[in-house]
């Protein structure tokens, strides 16, 4: 099942024939300015994906940073990832010292999107959507909607958590 846009941003879930009940394996991606982000063609367990995206449900239109989308596309991810590194706190130069700067990070954190860094930030109607490639050492970035992340976002979650759903039911009817 694919979400949003290839061309723009979009996820795409395929749960395996053989999906291990619960665990639903199978593949995952995010896809940015036609680009596969992630590795595909690897197996990984859907359900860990579903609960690591928790985190992106909970922070969505929640990443509003006029003075952060003044700085380079570089700029910018470098503070945001140093932030995140807790190696210096120069993103309190744009942001208040309680604004949670770790809703910047909207990549999942699973095996499949391991080789990646991916950061959205928003400033009224556009969003800076930049990832970056830890083995190639490539970074990029694509314009987006304001709200276009979340909607994609929200529609894979909520289709992995009724898949979920579906599994921990036919668990119970097949006890």
């Amino acid at each position: 099942m694919e979400f949003g846009d290839r061309a723009r941003f979009a996820i795409t879930v395929e749960l395996n024939e053989n999906h291990g009940g619960l665990w639903m394996y199978g593949r995952f991606c995010y896809w940015i300015a036609g680009e596969s982000i992630g590795s595909y063609d690897e197996i990984t367990s859907l359900r860990g994906i579903l609960f690591r995206m928790r985190y992106l449900h909970s922070d969505r239109g929640q990443r509003a940073c006029p003075e952060l989308m003044k700085l380079s596309t570089e700029e910018m991810f470098s503070v945001i990832s140093a932030a995140l590194r807790d190696d210096d706190d120069e993103i309190y130069n744009y942001i208040p010292r309680d604004f949670p700067f770790a809703r910047f990070d909207v990549g999942v954190h699973v095996d499949v999107l391991d080789n990646y860094e991916i950061y959205l930030v928003e400033n009224g109607d556009i969003a800076k959507i930049l990832y970056f490639n830890m083995e190639r050492k490539e970074l990029k970035h694509f314009l987006l909607g304001v709200g276009e992340f979340d909607r994609v976002a929200l529609d894979a979650y909520d289709y992995l958590d009724k898949m979920y759903d579906a599994a921990e039911e036919s668990k119970g009817e097949a006890s």
